[in-house]
């Protein structure tokens, strides 16, 4: 798996670097003001230069990856067509594997040079990853910590999942950071939070690096205090909850496989005929039915310094069975 993981890496830091130059080519800055028709223009313009550049840097990997998704085909509800994606299947070889992408994840932010824009690729076992169904793009979500695994669920209130981690940690309410993204579909989940009294995070876009962040063990590597001691974690706890794209759910369920972490979704429509088809919920080994030794997220980063962990510019923060590690980029 180390010579695959090099290859992974090597197409998330090329994509980064293409994109990178790119933004910086053309001058984007956080101040440009743009019309409706610019910001789609610039957003077809950077998804189509990572696609181009991941496709040349996978073309000749010595596997064979399929990939089962590629972040990007529901703007056609947005934009009434599809954004470049990267599809198909890549590389030759007895070894196979699946993967799910998203060339430019954050492309509001890429367009406007702001942190937080990424590129990532996640795969696992051939056959081993949930593909993208063709009637939604959409998932109800849930990512948290190795320690609430087998003890919260989207089959549960919202009220009981928030009080089995104020149990597992002994915190207060106030000390649970629940990421949610901000929209109306999202709206019932946020209410609960706020009466429940959580530090709520409301994001505008991207639930992707905050749910490999939720699935880190918030006490791992902190070496001191008793289980439970919140100012001794490294990171705090963290949850991933509500509704957000279907791609990146899976991408982040590949990291939490990896990290033993929970993962939960289910298919979401605005549609009420095509939602009634997704009741089941789906646990970690339904998005992820892979080996988790074959489990790996590589994530490099276009735009830096995000909130999340604070990605350098071009920096790789790659997710496997040994934990997460972040490297300055090597390949130019």
């Amino acid at each position: 798996m180390d010579s695959v993981k090099r290859y992974i890496i090597r197409a998330t830091e090329l994509t980064a670097i293409s994109v990178s130059k790119l933004i910086a080519q053309k001058g984007f800055t956080p101040d440009d003001l743009l019309t409706e028709e610019e910001s789609k223009a610039r957003e077809k313009l950077i998804d189509q230069a990572g696609a181009d550049a991941m496709r040349a840097a996978l073309t000749d990997i010595p596997f064979t990856l399929e990939v089962v998704g590629s972040e990007g085909r529901k703007h056609i509800h947005q934009y009434g067509e599809a954004l470049p994606t990267l599809e198909g299947t890549f590389g030759k070889g007895k070894k196979k594997f699946d993967m799910v992408n998203d060339v430019v994840e954050g492309s509001k932010a890429a367009k406007l040079n702001s942190p937080g824009a990424v590129s990532v690729i996640a795969v696992s076992t051939h056959k081993g990853l949930m593909p993208t169904p063709k009637d939604i793009d959409y998932m109800d979500k849930l990512f948290g910590p190795p320690q609430l695994k087998g003890k919260i669920s989207l089959e549960k209130p919202v009220e009981e999942n928030l009080a089995e981690v104020v149990d597992t940690f002994k915190i207060k309410p106030a000390e649970i950071n629940i990421v949610v993204m901000d929209r109306d579909r999202n709206a019932n989940l946020i209410n609960a939070c706020q009466k429940f009294g959580v530090n709520l995070i409301l994001v505008k876009a991207g639930d992707f690096l905050p749910s490999v962040l939720s699935c880190m063990d918030p006490m791992k590597d902190s070496g001191r205090g008793r289980r439970g001691d919140l100012a001794r974690m490294t990171k705090g706890v963290y949850l991933v909850m509500g509704i957000g794209g279907f791609e990146e759910g899976i991408l982040a369920a590949v990291a939490a496989k990896a990290l033993g972490g929970v993962a939960e979704g289910k298919g979401w429509s605005p549609d009420p005929e095509i939602a009634r088809q997704y009741k089941k919920v789906w646990k970690t080994d339904d998005l992820v039915s892979g080996k988790r030794q074959d489990c790996l997220v590589s994530i490099s980063a276009i735009t830096g310094h995000d909130k999340w962990f604070d990605l350098t510019p071009l920096a790789t923060l790659t997710v496997d069975k040994s934990g997460v590690k972040i490297e300055k980029q090597v390949h130019r």
